[in-house]
């Protein structure tokens, strides 16, 4: 048929091959032949749809969240995405189908969880609870679309602001003196992770697994190096060690005047073995301070420095913004603190502009 050769199937016997020979040969005529092959092709591909059609986001949900597993993703961000989904999504439209969900249906979600009150402050407009699940169905869909699940993703909504907690009237970054007297106000054998967060730029996790091991050359303040391999994962069961965040295994310099006082808690506070953590509990040196236990002594130390709601992740913010103003790169500021969004990074950037318009003024009305 039109010079090209189509097979019509094997059959039984030679009657049954003439019949389908002359049924395709008047179908050819009326325009209607459909090789057989590519109708079998199109045969599988509609089952195939019709299989796609029916996954529901329940069932999606199950292998996006394998798929995450596979490709080594965060387990702290794996456990929250699971814990989102089971929570306020899946109940709602777990047994839809993918290709039946709407903007619609997606928007409603939204405005359920968004009228939830917030559990942490009950008086604020908006809770921490939204924009996670924005962010879930966002990464979980965006998926469905590129495995060809779906044509185009549902969810249209940006994420709200994540800020539920009343701002720190003082703001996110603290004076020396300050920190000074947050780790002061701290029992002894934790006043260490005070200066660590602050001044090497910790997150309270990698702070909470370190290990003595991970400090290093602290007789030389030329070579004096602090090691981010693991950090306690609060969110995963029994709160395990596991690594860093993505790509924050980093070595970052300690500052010379931190020497002394690590050496000292050292010897006070931590077992001599290289594995045993920095933060003990105060009467057995091989057993890591709980997180609990932790926020507890926290929130009293920044309570008795008068600064309240002053969140421990930003020491971390205060140590970054004043590396930042002593002229660090963008590279810089990103290995030190372990960051892989450079727009964080510039966040600190932002304090060196800062810092140099300051400078500049003092300039301009020094020489008048």
């Amino acid at each position: 048929m039109d010079g090209v050769i189509h097979s019509l199937g094997v059959y039984d016997t030679l009657t049954d091959a003439r019949a389908a020979l002359t049924l395709a040969r008047a179908e050819e005529v009326r325009g209607t032949f459909v090789p057989p092959a590519q109708a079998r092709a199109e045969r599988r591909a509609m089952i195939e749809q019709a299989e796609r059609d029916a996954v529901t986001l329940a069932q999606w949900a199950e292998e996006w969240l394998e798929h995450l597993d596979e490709k080594g993703g965060a387990e702290s961000s794996i456990v929250t995405h699971r814990s989102v989904l089971r929570a306020h999504v899946l109940p709602v439209l777990g047994d839809a189908p993918l290709i039946d969900i709407a903007p619609v249906d997606i928007d409603e979600l939204i405005a359920g969880v968004r009228a939830l009150p917030s559990k942490r402050n009950p008086k604020a407009k908006a809770n921490g609870v939204a924009p996670n699940v924005l962010r879930t169905l966002r990464a979980c869909l965006n998926v469905a679309v590129k495995r060809g699940l779906l044509s185009v993703s549902p969810v249209r909504a940006e994420a709200p602001a994540r800020r539920v907690r009343p701002a720190d009237p003082d703001g996110d970054v603290a004076t020396p003196e300050e920190v000074a007297a947050m780790a002061e106000a701290m029992p002894a054998h934790l006043r260490i992770a005070i200066p660590l967060a602050s001044w090497c730029s910790l997150r309270l996790g990698e702070v909470l697994g370190l290990q003595r091991g991970d400090l290093q050359h602290l007789d030389d303040p030329d070579r004096a190096v602090l090691q981010v391999r693991r950090q306690v994962n609060s969110k995963a069961p029994g709160a395990p060690l596991t690594p860093p965040k993505a790509e924050s295994v980093r070595s970052i310099a300690i500052p010379s005047f931190m020497l002394n006082d690590l050496l000292e808690h050292l010897e006070a506070h931590v077992g001599g073995e290289r594995d045993v953590p920095v933060l003990t509990h105060p009467k057995r040196k091989r057993e890591r301070v709980s997180q609990t236990t932790f926020d507890r002594h926290w929130r009293a130390a920044r309570a008795a420095a008068g600064r309240p709601t002053f969140r421990f992740h930003d020491l971390r913010h205060t140590g970054l913004t004043m590396y930042a103003q002593q002229g660090a790169t963008l590279a810089e500021l990103l290995h030190r603190g372990g960051h892989t969004d450079v727009s964080v990074a510039l966040r600190y950037q932002h304090a060196t502009a800062e810092r140099d318009r300051a400078l500049t003024k003092r300039l301009a009305a020094a020489l008048g």
